[in-house]
């Protein structure tokens, strides 16, 4: 990950990783970012928890992005 990271830097790429900052990422659980185990049939839906972990960092990035 650490030289994938390097690869977005040189570009001028920032990262911008939502770690615990809203209350819903302990229902997550992910401070890295947002993912989703889909059983092993591969067939299990989304839930309310993700989509909305999706939501918080999408308006993390947004944010962060016009402070540049």
């Amino acid at each position: 990950m650490l030289a994938l990271y390097n690869s977005i830097y040189h570009f001028g790429g920032i990262i911008v990783p939502p770690g615990y900052t809203d209350p819903l990422k302990f229902a997550d659980g992910n401070p890295y970012g947002v993912s989703h185990g889909t059983g092993g049939n591969n067939t299990d839906p989304l839930t309310e928890v993700p989509f909305a972990a999706l939501d918080h960092l999408a308006q993390r990035v947004v944010r962060q992005a016009g402070k540049r």
